[in-house]
């Protein structure tokens, strides 16, 4: 940082030493720990992944008890909670608020606790227990995320509480607003998720919408177009569909897609009719545009001093985290993994995509698709899990297919069993049939762009 813009804010009354360092040293851990890419076991990932992966695999075999205790509680206490007498809410509000719920959530709560008990126990028939299902969702997909989520959720404020948005947003302002119609802000959802994990950026969306830094439009916005599939998923994603060799070309279709998806969906509906009003509670915080007479710099600098000026301490982040850890842990991650388990089941045992996907193979085989009815499903079986789409694409043998097929599951973004269950489960007002609308309007756009990429370049 220049010696020129720093001392053109010391006469600020945010300008202390003490300020300073608050907003730059928890600031560069953030990115340290979230945008940064390292080589880990023979792939790139940032510090945050490399951390999930260590703590994933220093709980060993004991995760799936982990996440079975975590499904089996979540359950009860909100089968608890929604009979419970309203002066025993009023007593635990925290305990509440986690786990009174609607019908459909409890159901799948439940769910989530019968099928990962049978799955730990290995009882039950080979469609809840086996490896492409039961112990794909509850386990292998479940232990990861939960590593992921649970450190993310603990670091996250390094990112967002200490000024380094305020910072970033000011300068790239410009850029983005030009280009997407978005706060300079929003660049950061973009890197963590490119780099990190589409969950980590959709909590940082929420987060900022929450405390004021988006509107309603924008946060619904930067959500469903900005919260990518990250650079490991990418790779995961090119082995599992049996194109590892096409990997770059994949990556590039992705962010390709991406920013055209970015600048056309929020221009249709039913993002175009949502208003650009501010979080009640809080009210409207940002202040990207420089001050008059200001130079970029030393304005961007001022937001970041005055955001960290009233940043929580150590102890208070920790807490914070914390509590929105166990909210993740114990209300959206249940739901979720039953989602997903419903999804690999109904594809690994059921005839049901295939018979509601039978009008798209027409349109696939008009596409010169190979093996049209067998992708068919991966179309919109994405919609439920970004990982069943690969699952797919692995069992044809047929490149363009497979290409198509894996290009949908990282660019689609509204996956129900992880983003979609995030975004419902905040203050976003994105509901169920929006969510759909605006996966439908991202396929839409991205197939025959992932058709013509396959058709010429493989």
């Amino acid at each position: 940082m220049s010696e020129q813009v720093v001392d053109s804010v010391r006469n600020s009354e945010h300008w202390t030493r003490a300020n300073f360092l608050k907003f730059l040293i928890p600031s560069l851990l953030g990115v340290g720990f979230f945008l940064v890419p390292v080589e880990f076991n023979g792939k790139m990932t940032v510090i945050l992944g490399m951390l999930a992966e260590l703590l994933k695999a220093s709980v060993g075999t004991s995760m799936a008890h982990i996440t079975t205790f975590i499904f089996v509680s979540s359950a009860l206490l909100s089968l608890f909670y929604s009979v419970a007498s309203e002066s025993w809410s009023k007593r635990t509000p925290a305990m509440a608020e986690m786990f009174q719920t609607t019908p459909i959530w409890l159901i799948l709560r439940v769910l989530g606790a019968i099928f990962s008990t049978m799955t730990l126990l290995q009882y039950g028939p080979e469609w809840v227990i086996g490896k492409s299902t039961g112990i794909t969702a509850f386990v292998d997909v479940a232990g990861i995320i939960f590593c992921l989520i649970g450190i993310g959720c603990l670091l996250l404020p390094l990112l967002t509480d200490y000024g380094f948005l305020e910072f970033t947003g000011t300068m790239l302002r410009k850029v983005f607003q030009k280009v997407f119609g978005l706060p300079g802000r929003s660049t950061i959802d973009a890197l963590a998720s490119w780099v990190g994990s589409s969950s980590i950026a959709v909590l940082v969306t929420i987060r900022q919408y929450e405390t004021g830094f988006y509107s309603m439009r924008e946060a619904s916005v930067i959500a469903t177009n900005f919260s990518v599939v990250s650079v490991p998923f990418v790779v995961l994603t090119a082995q599992v569909a049996g194109i590892s060799e096409h990997f770059f070309l994949l990556y590039g279709a992705m962010v390709l897609i991406g920013v055209i998806c970015a600048i056309v969906t929020p221009k249709l509906p039913p993002l175009s009719f949502i208003p650009d009003d501010y979080y009640p509670p809080v009210g409207k915080q940002i202040k990207e545009a420089a001050g008059e007479g200001r130079s970029l710099g030393s304005w961007a600098l001022e937001q970041a001093l005055t955001r960290a000026s009233t940043a929580p301490s150590i102890s208070r982040m920790i807490k914070s985290g914390f509590h929105n850890l166990l909210d993740l842990f114990f209300t959206m991650m249940p739901a979720a993994m039953a989602i997903e388990f419903l999804a690999l089941a109904t594809y690994e045992y059921t005839t049901i995509f295939h018979f509601i996907t039978a009008p798209i193979v027409p349109l696939l085989e008009l596409l010169q698709i190979p093996e049209a009815h067998a992708a068919a499903p991966g179309v919109v079986v994405g919609l439920l899990d970004q990982f069943v789409p690969a699952i797919i694409a692995g069992g044809i043998d047929n490149p363009i297919t497979s290409f198509v097929l894996a290009g949908l599951s990282v660019t689609q973004l509204i996956f129900f069993a992880e983003s979609g269950i995030l975004i419902m489960r905040s203050k976003i007002p994105l509901s169920v049939p929006q969510l759909i609308a605006i996966f439908a309007v991202r396929t839409v756009i991205a197939l025959p762009i992932l058709t013509l990429i396959a058709h010429y370049l493989l």
